[in-house]
């Protein structure tokens, strides 16, 4: 197996060339060693250890210990190490699979290796599978970087198959999300109506839980909801607390503590601060305009 300093010299190399159907790569970094780039080939990246944060075109995912990530020409991706991590990247151009194009059986036209890492959904999220499976692709991964020693990698049937049993278990996970997303799929309507009917209660607005109400990634969520409504979570939440606390400011009979209590500021003077920012005025100002 190459010394750790061999595979970060490797790694500097940044493109595979048109010539390098298939590169594997095993790292362990304190700090990540590239900057922000672009893709110019395919790449599965495991993590076997560590945590920090996967930076994908504008998504921001928190990454952990068991989490696979995909990679696709084009995309533009980097990460922050907050713990120290290994990465296990699996390079390949579309060239790689087509030297063994019969094995695709196990797969739909629709779905092959290569047009799964091209689902925008799949790569804006990180994929995390549970047991026995959580088990299985670390080991998948352990016996490829095992493997990769040896100088007749890129035609070795043992590696590609391996490599075709991640996609076995990307393709399961993708049919299982849309199982589940099927049977509670939100539309816009179905969010801004449980927004509103929870807006005075932080904990039901929070991103983890209305996610988790709809049956979407809290990782992902933030991205699917700047999609759909073109504008970011916290600044519709902003915009309709806003609202309904002018009301209350012009109805003139609701006191300002029962207001921040109401939508779970601290105390008043939160209450002020988030008005102010705002309006530019603060709530009492803005209570005495038209009297």
């Amino acid at each position: 197996m190459y010394s750790h300093y061999i595979i970060l010299y490797i790694y500097g190399m940044r493109k595979c060339s048109q010539f390098e159907s298939l590169k594997i790569i095993d790292v362990i970094e304190e700090e990540y060693s590239c900057e922000l780039h672009a893709q110019d080939h395919f790449e599965i990246i495991y993590i076997h250890y560590g945590c920090g944060e996967h930076f994908f075109n504008e998504v921001t995912i928190p990454y952990e210990k068991g989490d696979l990530f995909l990679l696709a020409p084009g995309d533009r991706h980097y990460f922050t190490v907050k713990a120290v991590t290994r990465f296990t990247y699996i390079k390949f151009t579309s060239s790689y699979f087509e030297t063994y194009d019969r094995s695709y059986k196990s797969f739909s036209r629709e779905i092959t290796p290569t047009s799964i890492m091209e689902i925008q959904w799949l790569k804006e999220d990180k994929i995390t599978v549970s047991e026995p499976c959580q088990t299985i692709l670390k080991n998948v991964f352990e016996n490829i970087i095992l493997y990769n020693s040896t100088l007749n990698v890129l035609r070795s049937s043992i590696v590609y198959y391996h490599i075709l049993s991640i996609f076995g278990m990307i393709k399961e996970y993708i049919e299982n999300r849309n199982i589940e997303l099927k049977k509670k799929t939100p539309t816009n309507a179905h969010i801004a109506a449980y927004i509103q009917e929870n807006i005075s209660n932080r904990d039901c607005i929070s991103i983890n839980m209305i996610a988790n109400n709809f049956n979407i990634s809290p990782s992902y969520f933030s991205t699917y909801f700047k999609r759909n409504f073109e504008i970011s979570y916290k600044k519709y939440i902003e915009k309709m607390q806003l609202q309904l606390i002018k009301r209350r400011l012009e109805t003139g009979e609701i006191k300002l503590k029962e207001i921040a209590d109401e939508f779970g500021f601290t105390d008043v003077s939160h209450l002020s601060k988030f008005f102010k920012r705002h309006e530019g005025l603060n709530p009492s100002a803005y209570k005495n305009i038209g009297k």
